[in-house]
């Protein structure tokens, strides 16, 4: 059964001094390695740093 995972993470768009507001993202995943390899994938993205990650 999957369950759901919050990411925070942080976005900085090209030009800005500073990053944005820590924003959230929910995923399901089967368990927390998976929700982190998901995380890792999004984290790809250019200017987006994973704060954290975490089970609803």
């Amino acid at each position: 059964m999957q369950q759901m995972y919050i990411i925070l993470y942080r976005y900085q768009q090209a030009g800005d001094k500073k990053p944005g507001p820590v924003r959230q993202f929910r995923i399901y995943a089967d368990d927390y390695d998976e929700a982190r390899r998901e995380a890792e994938r999004y984290a790809n993205y250019p200017n987006i740093e994973i704060v954290e990650l975490k089970p609803a």
